[in-house]
C-alpha cells in the first residue's frame, strides 16, 4: 500500500462525511491529538458548515464528497446507518489508494456486507463503532473528550490487509478510545442486547406515562428515559439495519417480563427479592467492568 504521508505524522488530512455529534467529536478529538491536522467536513448546509469552522471543528466545509476526499489520509463516515454503505463506497472511489475509510455506525453486518460487494472499497474500509454518544444530536454538542476511555469496536472484513487494520487502530486510539475487535455479526448481536433494545425500552417507558402521572415523574424515571430523547429518524434506521437481532432480543425480554409478572401475581415475595438481587448484582458487576 502506498503511504500518503510519513507514519509519524499520519494522518495529516482527514475528511468527516456527516458533521453531527459523533462526526464533530471525532474532528475535535483528532485535532486535540494532532493540532496541525487539516479537517474537511462534508455538510448538506454550508451555512452550518461555516459555523463549524468558526467553532474550530472544521478547517473547510463543502457539500462535495468527491472534492473532500481528493487528497486525504482518512475519511470518517458519520452519517445515519441507512446511507452509510453508499457513502463509504463513494468515498473509497474518490480518495487516494492508501486512504483509510472508517465509520461510526452502530450496526455493522449489513454495512460490511454491502461494501464488500465493491472490492476496491472493501479493501480500504475498516468498520468501527465508538461506544459513546448522547441523547443530544448536532455538532454544537461535540466534545473532544467524548471517546476518552470508551470502547471503540473495530469489525474487520476478509478484504482488509494488516496495514489498513493497523491504521484504523492507530486512528481510533488517537481519539482517546480503547480498541476491541470482533466480527460484524458478533457486534450486532451484542449491540441489540446492550444498546438497541434498551433504547426501545426507554422509549416505551417514556411513551406510556400520560396525564396526571406526568406530574409525578422523578429522577428515576428521568434516568430510565434519558436516551428516549434520541433522534427518531436515526433510531428507525438502526432498528431496520439490525432487525433480526433486535427481534430475538425483544423475545427474550417478553419471556423474562412474563416470568416476572407471574412472580408478582403469585405474591412470591422471596422469588421477587431473589430476582431483584440478581439484577442488582448484574448492575454492580457491569459498573466494575467500566
Amino acid at each position: 500500500m502506498n503511504k500518503p504521508h510519513d507514519d509519524q505524522q499520519w494522518p495529516q488530512r482527514i475528511t468527516i462525511a456527516g458533521v453531527g455529534l459523533l462526526g464533530g467529536s471525532v474532528a475535535l478529538a483528532i485535532r486535540r491529538a494532532r493540532p496541525s491536522i487539516h479537517i474537511t467536513g462534508v455538510v448538506r448546509d454550508l451555512t452550518k458548515g461555516e459555523q463549524w469552522i468558526q467553532a474550530g471543528i472544521l478547517d473547510v466545509a463543502t457539500d462535495s464528497l468527491k472534492e473532500a476526499c481528493r487528497d486525504c489520509d482518512c475519511v470518517v463516515v458519520a452519517t445515519p446507518v441507512d446511507r452509510l454503505a453508499q457513502i463509504v463506497i463513494a468515498s473509497a472511489q474518490a480518495s487516494p489508494e492508501a486512504c483509510l475509510i472508517t465509520d461510526v455506525g452502530s450496526t455493522k453486518r449489513e454495512i460490511v456486507a454491502a461494501v464488500g460487494k465493491v472490492p476496491t472499497a472493501a479493501k480500504k474500509f475498516v468498520a468501527a463503532h465508538p461506544i459513546a454518544g448522547s441523547e443530544k444530536s448536532g455538532a454544537e454538542h461535540s466534545t473532544a473528550s467524548l471517546f476518552d476511555q470508551k470502547t471503540i469496536v473495530i469489525t474487520p472484513s476478509e478484504a482488509n490487509d494488516e496495514e489498513f487494520l493497523r491504521r484504523a487502530s492507530e486512528f481510533w486510539t488517537l481519539t482517546g478510545g480503547r480498541i476491541l475487535t470482533m466480527s460484524p455479526d458478533e457486534h450486532d448481536v451484542h449491540l441489540a442486547s446492550v444498546s438497541h433494545v434498551p433504547h426501545l425500552l426507554s422509549a416505551l417507558v417514556a411513551k406510556m406515562v400520560e396525564g396526571p402521572a406526568q406530574e409525578l415523574v422523578g429522577s428515576g424515571w428521568q434516568d430510565i428515559t434519558r436516551v428516549a430523547a434520541g433522534d427518531p429518524e436515526m433510531w428507525t434506521a438502526i432498528c431496520a439495519a439490525n432487525r433480526v437481532a433486535i427481534i430475538r432480543e425483544l423475545d427474550r425480554y417478553i419471556t423474562e417480563a412474563s416470568e416476572l409478572r407471574e412472580i408478582i401475581e403469585s405474591a412470591a415475595d422471596d422469588a421477587l427479592q431473589t430476582w431483584l438481587t440478581k439484577a442488582k448484582n448484574a448492575k454492580e458487576q457491569s459498573r466494575e467492568l467500566r
